[in-house]
Formats: structure tokens, C-alpha cells, sequence
């Protein structure tokens, strides 16, 4: 049986991709089978992350050109990739039917992963709701600015009354400290309470560090083999917390939905 988790943010800046490649990098070396799909499709750079640059995207396989299969890429790491494509491609503008598509065609692979989490993109777009809503669990990334506090609220209230998700993790990225972060997971989940009967659950906090900001740049995940530096730690913290995320019954269709 397959877990999927979904990993968003209510706007662009917050970390999303980055807490999505090395949390999946992190599982993948604790060798559990392992799928990471990009499905930010206007802004698909988890490839950039992972510094490799595969050959096949999503995109062949919505026009056709190619099985599910076989544009799924191996990393060094032995984690499952799915790139997005091109942020400049027709996949932005997918139509339902083909998101319906692309997610039902996950029930046909051969060998299911046992954790696939799904890069999904920012805010409370029809095209990112989609994806969201046929995931397990849902994670939100937030940092301790207003304005993220903002757009992530408006996410969850979209994601609760449109599309009865009720239950979120919650990441707090950039901290200042771990006391930092649970701090603003307090704050934004009592401003949540007021208006809103959900569910969230603090995953963990990723420090505010030029480490994590020189991986990006460089092009190289922050998580290896090698590593077991205070950033690896945080993230292995995260990953080892995602099944303790409620799952939410959504009525939609989901992935590997037998």
C-alpha cells in the first residue's frame, strides 16, 4: 500500500521544493521505496534540486509518447523521480480529464513505492487543487512572515471548503530555532481555529541556513548518504512524522485508488 503525501504552500519562496526533494531523499536512504512526482507543472525545477536533468517529463506521457513507466527516473540515491517538464510547456495548462489522467495512471505501475510524495504547486489554483486533493495527507510550508501566514490560510480555507480536506501538516521553514518555530505553528494554528474546524499537526521546523541556501545554488541536495549535519537532522525528523499526519477522505479521485 502506497502513502502519498502532498507538499504545498499558499505562495512561491517559502522552501516547498526544497523540504520536498531531501524529505523524499531522506526516506529513500532509509531504504524505503520511494516516488517524488513534480506536479508544481508552471514551475517544475524539482530536477534542478536534484542536479540531474532527465530525459523524459510528464509531458510525454499526457501527449502519449511514452508509458507512465518508462519516464519515471532512477537518482544515485535510488529515489523514484517524475519530473514536471519545462515551466515553459503545455502541461500548465492541463485540463481535468488529463489531471485525471495522469492520476489514475499511477494505479497501473508495475511496482508501487511505499511512500510517494507529490511536489504540488503554490496556492489555491484549480490545477494545484486537483493534485492536493487526491493525496493521502497534506503538508503546508509556511515561514514565520505575515504574508506567508496569509496566503497559507487561504489555502487551507480554499482546500477545507472546497475540497473537504480537513487535516494538514504543518512545516515551519527558515526558523530562527526550533523554540522559534513552534512558536509561530502556535500563532498561525490559533488564527486557523478561529475561523476554521481543521486539523493541524506541527511536522517539524528547517532552519534558516546558508547550508540549505548553497545546495540550491549549487544544484545539489542538501541530504546524502554522507551527510549527518544539524539540516539532515531536521529533515530526517520531518520524515520520520509523516505517517502521523491524518489522512483526509475527500470523496475525489485518488492516487493508486484501487
Amino acid at each position: 500500500m502506497t502513502t502519498t503525501i502532498a507538499i504545498t504552500s499558499g505562495k512561491g519562496g517559502v522552501g516547498k521544493t526544497t523540504i520536498a526533494v531531501n524529505v523524499a531523499l531522506c526516506l529513500a536512504l532509509q531504504n524505503k521505496e520511494t516516488l517524488l512526482l513534480d506536479a508544481d507543472l508552471g514551475m517544475a525545477n524539482a530536477h534542478i534540486l536534484l542536479g540531474i536533468n532527465p530525459k523524459f517529463s510528464l509531458e510525454d506521457f499526457v501527449t502519449g509518447n511514452l508509458p507512465l513507466d518508462k519516464v519515471i527516473t532512477t537518482t544515485k540515491n535510488n529515489l523514484k523521480f517524475v519530473s514536471g517538464g519545462n515551466a515553459i510547456n503545455n502541461l500548465l495548462n492541463l485540463s481535468d480529464l488529463e489531471r485525471h489522467k495522469i492520476i489514475k495512471s499511477f494505479n497501473d505501475l508495475k511496482k508501487k513505492p511505499e511512500y510517494m510524495l507529490i511536489d504540488v504547486g503554490a496556492g489555491a489554483e484549480a490545477s494545484s487543487m486537483t493534485f492536493l486533493a487526491s493525496a493521502d495527507k497534506v503538508i503546508v510550508v509556511i515561514t514565520g512572515e505575515p504574508t506567508s501566514f496569509i496566503d497559507a490560510y487561504t489555502l487551507i480555507k480554499t482546500s477545507f471548503l472546497d475540497y473537504k480536506i480537513n487535516n494538514f501538516g504543518i512545516i515551519i521553514n527558515m526558523a530562527l530555532s526550533p523554540l522559534q518555530a513552534k512558536l509561530n505553528f502556535d500563532k498561525f494554528q490559533s488564527i486557523t481555529h478561529k475561523f476554521l474546524d481543521v486539523n493541524l499537526k506541527y511536522v517539524g521546523q528547517i532552519p534558516n541556513s546558508q547550508k540549505v541556501k548553497n545546495s540550491i545554488i549549487s544544484r545539489t541536495a542538501l541530504v546524502s548518504s554522507r551527510s549527518n549535519d544539524l539540516e539532515t537532522k531536521a529533515f530526517s525528523e520531518i520524515s520520520s512524522k509523516l505517517l502521523s499526519i491524518e489522512s483526509n477522505n475527500t470523496g475525489s479521485i485518488k492516487f493508486f485508488d484501487n
